[in-house]
């Protein structure tokens, strides 16, 4: 499909001369809106406090549809016509390349949207309810969008968080600190500045892991810890062990993911959203819309794939605690058609002492979105 290309021009008319490059501009107007094929947009405006200043906002088909609008005859007389007219004979139209930004998605009812600076960069969360504070943290290649519908169930007993990690969703991205002991540190340092002691915290994929190392070096900061689909111990304290999914290692090399997936994010994202998925229609499009849409803002992949990268940094960090097993409660919750009861199997291998196993039947990776009543119902239960 051919890009669509879009400006923002701006002209400043010579004092005396507005009433002659307003006919100009109008004229224009009439000619390229006779143009076939004409823009997909072409609309003019004037400064309501300033006479001198007029601006157009114009889309174009392609690249090509531009240029050849510049070479006809009409627009090739109109520069030539207002250059007498304008202030600056040298450039007569101030043109910007444009985008519209993509406001991030709604945030649930009774939900803000909150920004905080931690740690040298900028985290965006999302929190509602009252009460005791839960923190939700999602995983690849999701962002705390997927955990919108459970968070609307715990906010009737709970005050909840969802954080988008480091370099993700509408997170800055600093362009380092991409590693699971980096995010964990993130997020105590948030939950610090949020003024809690402690939290009952939950985490998704890699949330899992990061949520993991913040308990295992900060118990005393964690009341309770749920891991969804992550496997935060076990292939991750044995350098080079267990990562048997292509795309682990794939994400691992330098620079070649983001060199073959720039451009391409919907398409590649889109191939998780239904290889790991056992419920038709989920991940939704909408949601798919919005992980999209951060996934593919500048460096967002990068710090994404980081994580594949920086494993060594979090077999480092696990190891320091592998001697002691985490006293915190732990709920291990699989989908049973991707890692089920692997996830508590994982846990109670020496990482953790006291685990609860919760398997979903019939459900997939994404269990907040395929299965958001059970977690939320789970989550609930447990926290108590």
């Amino acid at each position: 499909m051919t890009e669509q290309v879009e400006l923002i021009v701006e002209i400043l008319a010579k004092k005396g001369r507005e009433a002659e490059l307003r006919e100009a501009v109008l004229e224009l107007a009439g000619e390229t809106h006779a143009e076939s094929p004409g823009p997909v947009r072409f609309d003019l405006g004037e400064d309501p406090a300033d006479a001198r200043k007029f601006s157009g906002h114009e889309i174009w088909a392609s690249q090509a549809d531009l240029d050849r609008h510049a070479e006809l005859v009409h627009t090739r007389r109109f520069l030539e016509r207002v250059r007498q007219l304008v202030e600056d004979p040298e450039q007569v139209l101030r043109v910007t390349r444009w985008a519209p930004m993509e406001p991030p998605a709604a945030a649930p009812a009774g939900f803000r949207h909150q920004y905080a600076h931690v740690r040298g960069t900028q985290l965006h969360y999302v929190r509602g309810g009252s009460n005791d504070p839960v923190v939700l943290l999602h995983g690849f290649p999701d962002t705390w969008y997927a955990w919108r519908e459970v968070m609307t169930r715990l906010a009737l007993d709970y005050t909840v968080i969802a954080v988008d990690l480091r370099g993700l969703g509408d997170s800055a991205r600093p362009g380092e600190g991409y590693d699971v002991p980096s995010s964990a540190a993130d997020i105590a340092e948030l939950v610090n500045q949020l003024g809690f002691d402690s939290v009952f915290l939950a985490g998704q994929d890699w949330g899992g892991s990061i949520a993991f190392a913040y308990a295992a070096e900060h118990p005393t900061a964690v009341r309770k810890l749920a891991v969804l689909e992550a496997m935060p111990a076990g292939p991750w304290t044995e350098s080079g062990g267990g990562r048997s999914a292509w795309f682990a290692d794939f994400h691992a090399i330098p620079d070649l993911p983001e060199l073959l997936v720039e451009g391409r994010e919907s398409e590649y994202l889109g191939w998780f959203y239904e290889a790991f998925s056992a419920t038709a229609g989920v991940p939704t499009p909408a949601a798919t819309d919005e992980y999209v849409r951060t996934y593919r803002q500048p460096g967002a992949m990068t710090a994404a794939f980081e994580l594949y990268r920086q494993a060594e940094r979090e077999i480092a960090h696990n190891s320091r605690f592998a001697s002691t097993p985490l006293d915190v409660p732990v709920l291990a919750i699989g989908g049973d058609q991707v890692f089920g009861s692997a996830v508590a199997e994982n846990l109670t291998s020496g990482a953790a002492s006291a685990v609860e196993s919760l398997v979903l039947e019939d459900c997939g990776h994404f269990l907040t979105e395929e299965r958001p009543d059970e977690i939320a119902a789970a989550l609930r239960q447990f926290f108590r």
